[in-house]
């Protein structure tokens, strides 16, 4: 992630003050702040960068609502679609959008698949392509382990609940994941971290 925080483009940054904004709500793991600015900047200016990190924004949230974030997951993929179809070409939003697909493969019946066609259009001369054919490979084996089948199947429950209850903003989740992370580390008897 800090390697493609020093991505983030210095001279739009520099002209929008939006950008540097969301940018530091992102570095100080403001997840949903971050995400609001970058959706805006994505979705107003068509801004394939801003996307990108409106994806990145929401798969951090997703990974704070684990092993429920998978309705936060679904934004994250469509801000990582929309930054390739702005700038197809970059490789890195591709790159993005494949490693965000085998993480999350559990949340989408779809993942592999999208993944995999994906690699297809990678080109032979990629120097990429051999190590996104093996990643989709293990995660495959990965995903159709016992193991992992039976951690669907306990999953089904508690997702299918959280599916149907009243939507909470992005807000509300970030703050119930702090009071969960406060409560662990209290009875962990954690010195000094009892607020995050």
């Amino acid at each position: 992630v800090l390697a493609a925080l020093t991505m983030l483009n210095v001279h739009a940054i520099e002209q929008n003050p939006k950008y540097a904004n969301a940018r530091d709500h992102f570095r100080s793991a403001q997840f949903s702040k971050a995400a609001a600015g970058f959706r805006a900047l994505c979705t107003s200016k068509n801004d394939a960068d801003a996307c990108y990190w409106a994806g990145l924004s929401y798969e951090k949230l997703a990974d704070s609502a684990t092993p429920l974030g998978c309705r936060i997951d679904a934004k994250a993929h469509n801000y990582f679609v929309m930054a390739i179809k702005l700038s197809p070409t970059d490789p890195v939003y591709r790159d993005a959008l494949f490693s965000f697909l085998l993480d999350n493969s559990d949340c989408s019946r779809t993942a592999l698949r999208e993944a995999a066609a994906i690699l297809s259009a990678t080109l032979q001369s990629d120097p990429e392509r051999a190590s996104m054919s093996e990643r989709l490979e293990t995660a495959r084996r990965l995903n159709g382990s016992a193991d992992e089948r039976l951690a669907r199947f306990l999953l089904i429950l508690p997702r299918a609940t959280y599916r149907i209850a009243p939507r909470r903003s992005t807000n509300d989740c970030e703050s119930a994941a702090r009071r969960n992370l406060s409560s662990v580390t209290a009875l962990a008897g954690v010195p000094g971290r009892d607020r995050v």
